[in-house]
């Protein structure tokens, strides 16, 4: 389960829902800009900031924990983006809870002894202002990218307001600013009630080891990273940091910062299991494009925004995904841009470093939300980068970008002809209309995994029934069905009409992609029901020795597909 949840949480898995916050926030990979004439260093510390109280606190250590590996590329413990971690870990709303809690990547206070340390070390400040603060800044949008956004706006050694707000404000025009000198001032008074180095020092240890078994393996590849990022968008930034999160499991975010003409990129990357008492951060749930997206972002993002005004007239391609992509925290066509072209550049990178196979794998299963995802990539591989020449750098591409997708606008009617895919919210909104029939082959694995999802059909108040498969009627074939089958049922020959995965006895063919996948696998989706249009089907299908080992059905609202192994790991896709 932990293996599906990185892959979905790399890119996708830590946007909110559309009333998780106050507003909704940006994307979970969503990069800023912002302007800093005080930045002196690849970190973004402001000048002589622990000057004056260096001077009055002898002995302590104010430089943060890091790993250099070159002069531009670092991987830090910034304590900056550790304090606002633990305010939030000791405050525990609701969304940190459901979204990007240890306890998702499996953490508890027995195997990983960080939590227990910070529980302990700050249990007499639960009634902190900054504490108390946290579910109204939550609910004003200081989630996800947010958070870490936030914390390097302030003094890196004191805490204090180090900056404006002006760059949170660009994507964010609901922000309340005076409540941000608020937290800010809290946050401030917080680490200084509580001796804040005093904590991070003693824990510089743990840092070290987090950074180093980060490293371990990883080094090289994320300097490669770099190289092709430089190489692809033409430009050089001034500086890469990657930053391990240790108390926000599941989620990456990207971040940037100008400063007199040269770019300070960031990608913040939380963890996904916990090993020997360590936070284990991968760079991607999928091979390497985790980081690869969340860096893209830097450039990206800005190159859109200076040119969407040729997009604008497009928007309402964003209209048939709307809903889906909103659940996602994608919440406008701008959006929905960064990420269809980040995520075009990902595919890209795969396809130079020699996986073709998962370039191919990956366009497919982004085409079900980013429907035109393969005119992207397409104009990258035979316009972009055939004629380098005339686009010195991803910006100069940008009116080219802008043709392209005024075809699909052409094509598609202004997104009209596009028909949105299903996703596990269909399902419930149908089922807590009309009521659901929860059916499973005969099993033991597959009755369990049946009672189980029955029953939280229930909790959510939906009207639902659970029995064999053999005992449904033709009527009841035609409401809307959780269904639990294994690989040889006679019902997926009429399944197969609609569903994304098809499957023949062993074989599942992933119609998004084009592969077919043999062995001991499962695939989760959700589509409309053959025998009633009306309808929706969510499916579970096994095959292989131990189908439904894991007893569980995703839980992830804006989920369409996935297709796993059935002992658990990584996904091979997910839509």
């Amino acid at each position: 389960m932990i293996g599906l949840l990185v892959m979905m949480s790399g890119c996708l898995g830590s946007a909110p829902t559309a009333s998780s916050t106050h507003q909704p926030s940006t994307s979970t990979m969503y990069s800023q800009s912002q302007s800093l004439s005080n930045v002196t260093h690849s970190q973004g510390f402001p000048e002589n900031s622990s000057k004056n109280v260096s001077q009055s606190s002898p002995g302590i250590n104010f430089t943060p924990v890091e790993v250099n590996l070159s002069p531009r590329v670092h991987l830090e413990i910034d304590p900056r983006v550790e304090l606002i971690q633990i305010i939030y870990f000791i405050a525990n709303p609701k969304w940190y809870q459901e979204r990007v809690s240890p306890y998702l990547a499996g953490a508890t206070p027995y195997n990983y002894p960080y939590m227990k340390d910070v529980a302990e070390y700050f249990e007499n400040y639960t009634n902190a202002t900054a504490v108390k603060m946290v579910p109204m800044m939550v609910w004003e949008g200081i989630a996800y990218d947010a958070i870490p956004e936030f914390a390097l706006h302030l003094n890196p050694v004191n805490f204090s307001k180090a900056m404006n707000w002006s760059d949170m404000l660009q994507y964010r025009p609901w922000l309340n600013t005076t409540l941000l000198d608020k937290f800010a001032r809290a946050v401030a008074q917080f680490a200084n009630e509580t001796d804040f180095w005093k904590f991070y020092n003693e824990h510089r240890a743990f840092y070290n080891e987090t950074l180093h078994r980060f490293e371990e393996g990883n080094g090289e590849t994320i300097l490669n990273v770099t190289r092709f990022e430089e190489s692809f968008f033409g430009e050089k930034a001034s500086s890469w940091t990657v930053v391990p999160l240790t108390l926000m499991s599941l989620g990456g975010f990207g971040f940037h910062i100008n400063r007199d003409g040269g770019k300070y990129v960031y990608a913040f990357l939380g963890f996904s299991k916990v090993k020997d008492g360590i936070p284990i951060v991968y760079l991607s749930g999928d091979g390497i494009t985790f980081l690869v997206h969340e860096f893209a972002h830097s450039f990206v993002n800005p190159a859109v925004n200076e040119y969407y005004s040729l997009f604008q007239p497009y928007e309402s391609l964003y209209n048939p995904v709307r809903e889906k992509l909103s659940m996602m925290a994608y919440t406008n066509f701008k959006i929905m841009l960064y990420e269809t072209f980040v995520r075009a550049v990902e595919a890209y990178y795969l396809s130079t470093t020699g996986d073709q196979y998962d370039a191919k794998r990956k366009l497919g299963m982004y085409s079900v939300p980013f429907y035109f995802i393969k005119d992207v990539y397409n104009a990258y591989v035979n316009d972009y980068m055939k004629h380098r020449d005339v686009y010195k750098n991803y910006t100069d591409f940008m009116p080219e970008l802008a043709k392209v997708v005024g075809k699909v606008y052409n094509e598609t009617d202004g997104g009209k002809k596009v028909k949105p895919p299903m996703t596990i919210y269909d399902f419930l909104k149908r089922a807590n209309s009309t009521g659901a029939i929860v059916a499973y082959s005969p099993g033991g694995y597959s009755r369990r995994v049946a009672e189980k999802e029955y029953h939280w059909l229930l909790s959510l108040g939906i009207n639902a029934t659970l029995k064999p498969v053999s005992n449904l009627t033709k009527k009841e074939l035609k409401d809307n069905l959780m269904l639990v089958l294994y690989s040889n049922s006679s019902l997926l020959k009429e399944l197969n009409r609609n569903a994304l995965v098809t499957v023949n006895g062993n074989k599942f063919y992933s119609r998004p992609s084009g592969e077919t996948y043999t062995g001991g696998l499962e695939v989760f989706e959700v589509f409309r029901n053959p025998w009633n249009k009306s309808a929706v089907v969510y499916l579970a299908v096994g095959s292989g020795r131990w189908p439904f080992y894991n007893g569980y059905f995703p839980r992830i609202y804006y989920l369409t597909y996935t297709i796993i192994p059935s002992w658990g790991g990584s996904a091979f896709e997910w839509a």
